[in-house]
């Protein structure tokens, strides 16, 4: 994926496995949109499976939108997760 300056890649999907990765690029590459798979999976020598973090799909920002349409994907808003005084006491 060519990268001008200034451009942010933005990653619209994580998979357990590469190969689920690949496959979600492939409607990607149909549809005519750049992408990056990232994945550490040691060049698949057991058997796709990452190690470290997911295996993601990068896409130009400008692309974001019409990706997620295509994979049918929700962008999930941030949680925000509030711990009170009783939670508190009960762990510590």
């Amino acid at each position: 994926m060519s990268k001008e300056p200034g451009q942010e890649d933005v990653l619209i999907a994580e998979y357990v496995y590469r190969h689920e990765a690949e496959f979600s690029a492939g409607f990607l590459a149909d549809a005519g949109i750049p992408f990056r798979v990232q994945a550490d999976d040691a060049g698949g020598a057991y058997g796709g499976m990452t190690f470290t973090s997911a295996a993601r799909i990068w896409v130009r920002s400008e692309d974001a939108e019409k990706a997620r349409e295509i994979l049918e994907i929700t962008p999930v808003p941030p949680v925000i997760v509030q711990v009170d005084d009783l939670d508190e006491q009960r762990s510590g």
